[in-house]
């Protein structure tokens, strides 16, 4: 019995670590539990990254994470800005108590 627990354990901690790195971006802001609302960057090289005239978005949102829906694209928020060459893409992520989030692409460029 002691032993079955001691697996189940190693098994879920070994899970834990694997799936750890699956949602890390290049930069990553502080999330809050209660309510978060931030922005951040999805380049990596920032001294040859450039902000273009144009701008435009995408989101996707999600209820509960059982419902969700959008389309947060970097395709999309080019089309939504009318950019044709993108330079920059940053996202922006609001949580409200895990009941309500919203993801939004922002694309930058020509």
């Amino acid at each position: 019995m002691k032993q079955n627990r001691l697996v189940k354990l190693s098994l879920c901690l070994l899970a834990i670590v694997f799936l750890a790195g699956c949602m890390i971006a290049p930069v990553v802001p502080p999330i809050g539990v209660i309510y978060n609302n931030t922005r951040a960057p999805l380049d990596v090289d920032f001294e040859k990254s450039e902000y273009g005239p144009k701008t435009g978005t995408a989101y996707t949102n999600c209820i509960l994470g059982l419902i969700a829906w959008g389309d947060a694209s970097a395709e999309a928020a080019a089309r939504d800005g009318g950019i044709s060459i993108i330079e920059h893409v940053d996202y922006e992520y609001m949580n409200i108590l895990f009941v309500y989030q919203r993801f939004t692409t922002i694309a930058h460029g020509k």
